[in-house]
């Protein structure tokens, strides 16, 4: 383990500590969060630690455990597992590409969400049938599995393959020490006979049982016993992987200290395709599925939770289903929403001009929303609300992209109101659906703790109104999506105003269009010890400035380092451009949001007095570096207050935005307000550019 201690502020530090994977699992994390809290307070109050006194230590464990491995008990151990795994043939998913003879094990991951009332129902129904929740959903998943692999051009297996992950914690002298108990077991459940669903989960408990029972054999000796095709780079047993975790994440309060997990997303895959459940206290599950990206598409991820998900709805209505049922349900299921998505792609394509004939496809998911604006006449935003209770936004936004990015071709902007999209995890989801991907953090976005591609928004006064713009148009690429989400409405105010880019372009007079589509926009920034914006270090992410010059360097940007340690940036870029989907122009750039001009009379006197004006922590130029009136941008200002539309937020809200047809600000507020962002698809102007030249403008 190794500590380190970050002093943020006189009164604000915060403690990382690092452990080794081999001991980091969920509950060596517990432990350990608990055991720093107790710590800690013990330590604030001047009292005893008052820690028990571990019965036996870690190394007491592994000694038991390799002593416990007798010839004896050994051939006991494996003769269960050769029994069970007799004549294993690997089990594999049809893949959207062939597996190569050497993989790269890069991977991704997608958030996956059951909803409170149906993770109590599988916890009811899993009750009735004498099962945990584990098995119920174990069986779903295998079941889902049994049919998915039907499409492959091989003769039908009814055994399914998958392993598990075992906290191998049996015994109450283990379950406070820290250390490396996590075991992997191999789980193979046969469907021949068409069972229905109440028996197919008994088949899974009488597995589970048996292999529980002999979890104590390591995974590596079982593997080397058996003798299987060893492959390093290959799980030779099971190359699907689910699990159940309990009890949440390592999370613990104190007075005026709080402990939590620090998030990691790996990019990597050391199997075909694992998914994890974790169950704390009731409520939802929240999840992830963790695929090969050499394999699979990450719409077929998506596909497949929400065929998942539709699954454990329908056993939960009709346990005794057979399983013949349930495949014939899920592969129904699956032809609606590849054909929901062939409609929307052909209206979506280059003939979505032309008639489309009038023949109707059976597609209830269309029937699920329903469309509408916010004010009459006003196209921006298009509002999509649920036309039924309990509508999975998530499942039915992954069925219906081609729909979505039409609709927001047209409208710049979509509300998605009346959904329970409340948490980071539901949101991520819902974006991973829509993005073909998130963006990873930078430095102008503090990432949000709870999720992985989740940030919380710039920090600005909220007493202050958040200027038009269109998010990050004064760098090299910026994301052509974003997406906000409502946990929090303000007490009063906090609105995120939205302003059609299009109209603003037409809205403007001639010469001020004229001069910035010739001219461009120089944005100047100085990074120093102002206190004002983010540092240099924040917003490269490195105190090394010889990579900070590189970094400039390739976005085409000026640098010079001041005598103060701070560093000035200076990069011209296009105020206008033409989308690289609808070839519209459109007005895209910062410079309201940049220019001194802009800022309300008292702030922007008082910067005016502290700083010449190049040495202003923000400010714009013509392209050429000729100064931009400030009359000029107070037209700017107008057009944009003109065409402002706003509403506000409402508690699980989300908003979708195409960044370039759409500016958006955000207006002041009191009280307590939470907006989760996330960004994706990431352009450059040279990818726009190229994208131009293989179509004419319209």
């Amino acid at each position: 383990m190794r500590v380190v201690v970050f002093r943020l502020a006189p009164a604000e530090h915060v403690l990382v500590l690092t452990l080794h994977h081999a001991v980091s699992d969920a509950w060596s994390a517990r432990v350990l969060a608990r055991e720093v809290a107790a710590l800690t307070a013990a330590f604030g109050g001047g009292l005893p630690a008052g820690l028990p006194e571990p019965v036996i230590q870690y190394a007491d464990f592994a000694h038991w455990q390799r002593r416990s491995l007798t010839a004896e008990a050994l051939a006991g151990q494996l003769g269960y597992w050769r029994r069970q795994l007799a004549a294993l043939a690997p089990f594999e998913l049809p893949a959207d590409r062939p597996r190569r003879e050497v993989q790269s094990l890069r991977g991704e991951s997608v958030a996956v969400v059951l909803p409170e009332p149906l993770a109590e129902a599988l916890r009811e129904l899993g009750r009735r049938q004498g099962g945990t929740l584990f098995m119920t959903l174990l069986a779903a998943f295998k079941l889902l599995l049994h049919q998915r692999a039907r499409a492959l051009p091989r003769a039908r297996r009814d055994d399914v393959v998958v392993g598990t992950d075992v906290a191998n914690r049996n015994r109450l002298e283990t379950e406070g020490l820290i250390g490396f108990f996590v075991n992997q077991l191999t789980l193979r459940t046969s469907l021949a006979g068409d069972p229905t669903f109440g028996e197919l989960l008994a088949r899974v408990r009488e597995v589970a049982l048996g292999a529980y029972a002999h979890q104590d054999l390591p995974f590596d000796h079982l593997v080397d016993e058996l003798s299987p095709t060893r492959n390093l780079r290959r799980s030779p047993l099971f190359q699907i992987k689910f699990f159940l975790t309990h009890g949440g994440p390592a999370t613990a309060e104190l007075d005026g200290v709080r402990l939590r997990p620090f998030e990691i997303e790996l990019g990597a895959a050391q199997l075909d395709l694992t998914v994890a459940f974790q169950e704390e206290r009731g409520g939802p599950l929240l999840g992830w599925a963790n695929y090969n990206i050499d394999l699979f598409d990450r719409s077929t991820i998506l596909r497949l939770m929400a065929a998942f998900q539709a699954l454990l709805q329908q056993v939960v209505a009709q346990p005794d289903a057979r399983s013949s049922e349930l495949e014939a349900f899920l592969t129904e299921q699956e032809r609606e929403l590849r054909t929901m998505e062939k409609i929307d792609l052909t209206r979506h394509g280059l003939n979505r001009l032309k008639p489309v004939s009038p023949k109707q496809a059976a597609a209830p998911a269309a029937a699920l929303v329903k469309l509408g604006e916010l004010h009459p006449g006003e196209p921006l935003p298009l509002v999509v609300e649920p036309a039924l209770p309990d509508v999975d936004l998530a499942a039915w936004a992954a069925a219906h992209r081609a729909a979505i990015e039409q609709w927001l071709g047209v409208h710049g902007a979509i509300l998605f109101r009346g959904f329970k999209i409340d948490s980071a995890p539901r949101f991520e989801t819902f974006a991973a659906g829509v993005c073909s991907e998130l963006f990873a953090e930078n430095g102008e976005h503090p990432r949000e703790a709870v999720s992985g591609h989740v940030y919380s928004p710039v920090f600005y006064p909220k007493d202050q109104k958040l200027l038009m713009h269109n998010e990050n148009s004064f760098n090299d690429s910026w994301p052509m999506k974003i997406l906000f989400c409502c946990v929090q409405p303000a007490e009063q105010g906090g609105e995120t105003p939205l302003a059609d880019s299009r109209k603003v372009y037409a809205g403007l007079s001639p010469d001020i269009v004229r001069r910035f589509e010739e001219k461009g926009v120089m944005y100047v920034r100085n990074f120093g010890q102002s206190g004002l914006g983010l540092s240099w270090e924040t917003v490269f992410q490195t105190t090394d400035r010889s990579a900070v010059e590189e970094a400039c360097r390739r976005s085409g940007m000026g640098f010079e380092w001041k005598g103060d340690g701070g560093l000035r940036t200076r990069v011209v870029r296009p105020a206008v451009v033409r989308h690289p989907e609808t070839h519209e122009k459109v007005w895209f750039n910062q410079a309201q949001h940049w220019h001194s001009g802009c800022l309300n009379p008292e702030t922007r006197a008082s910067m005016r007095s502290i700083f010449a004006e190049g040495d202003l922590p923000r400010h714009c130029y013509f392209g050429d570096g000729s100064s931009i009136p400030d009359a000029m941008m107070e037209e700017i200002l107008a057009v944009y207050e003109r065409l402002e539309v706003s509403f506000a937020w409402r508690r699980g809200d989300v908003v979708l935005l195409d960044n370039v047809l759409t500016a958006h600000a955000r207006n002041p507020f009191l009280g307590e307000r939470k907006i989760l962002v996330a960004l994706g698809e990431m352009k450059s102007f040279d990818q726009v550019a190229a994208s131009l030249e293989e179509a004419p403008a319209r």
